[in-house]
């Protein structure tokens, strides 16, 4: 099975050109959101491109990271939570996403508590998914696919880094409650920073992930030098399960552009 690269666009123009350019699957999210990694894009994003051959994925995403806060993302308001839960049902009702094509949502939720007392920062805070909302928003999106985005990254980052992996419990708990929940896929790149400096975590996510029947989507600074490497070291073409990179492939830093020699690149080296 080959390695299909799923493009995050932001706007509808973006869309269609990741098409053009061989695209096997667009994560469709606003105009001008790169900056807050990504945000709800609008019902009129999704009737412009609603006609094209490849699955959408629509983010479902309130907001980005808290200006000046040291609160954790993903962690949401009652009303926040309401929000993603009505869109969803906005964007199924435009009658516009075909299930037989793939087309899904992508959200994640987080609950968290402090750790030794101590509520001041983020790295002392354990964090795992919030079942219960995330229950909530993949009966919602269903019949359509529903993806569990990078805040899996957040949960990863609370197992200490010094122990060996297979003694690491975070991403452990947090696989079998995504499951649980019914996701189909997971967007991660095994902790934080980028997917190339976690590839043996990575590694054990898919293997784990597999024998759940969830996707594993390898994204965070995918590009054309290490994506060889990334999808090698995770043997993606041997998965039973479709196999995708990430990679927003976008033409320089502030830009939402997408850079036609990188995707090119890219899809040359999945083969």
């Amino acid at each position: 099975m080959g390695i299909g690269l799923e493009i995050p666009v932001f706007g509808a123009s973006a869309a269609s050109r990741a098409v053009q350019l061989g695209a096997s699957r667009i994560e469709l999210n606003a105009k001008g959101s790169y900056p807050d990694g990504g945000l709800t894009p609008s019902l009129e994003d999704l009737k412009q491109i609603a006609l094209i051959d490849i699955p959408i994925r629509i983010m479902i995403r309130p907001r980005g990271p808290l200006s000046g806060s040291k609160a954790r993302d993903f962690i949401y308001s009652d009303e926040e939570f309401e929000q993603m839960e009505v869109v969803i049902r906005r964007f199924k009702e435009t009658g516009l996403l075909n299930e037989e094509r793939g087309d899904g949502f992508v959200f994640g939720i987080l609950k968290e508590e402090p750790l030794l007392g101590n509520e001041s920062s983020t790295h002392l805070r354990r964090c795992w998914v919030d079942k219960d909302r995330c229950n909530r928003l993949v009966a919602a999106a269903r019949p359509f696919k529903t993806v569990f985005h990078r805040a899996f990254d957040e949960i990863v980052s609370c197992d200490n880094g010094g122990q060996d992996i297979n003694e690491r419990h975070a991403w452990k708990t947090g696989l079998d409650d995504l499951a649980a929940c019914g996701f189909d896929a997971i967007l991660t790149s095994g902790g934080l920073g980028n997917a190339i400096q976690n590839v043996a975590l990575l590694e054990a996510i898919v293997t784990r992930a597999e024998h759940l029947h969830i996707e594993i989507i390898a994204g965070g600074g995918v590009r054309r030098h290490n994506v060889k490497e990334i999808s090698q070291s995770l043997g993606l073409n041997e998965s039973k399960l479709s196999a995708f990179v990430h990679s927003a492939c976008l033409s320089g830093v502030g830009s939402e552009h997408i850079d036609a020699e990188e995707v090119v690149a890219i899809l040359s080296q999945l083969g």
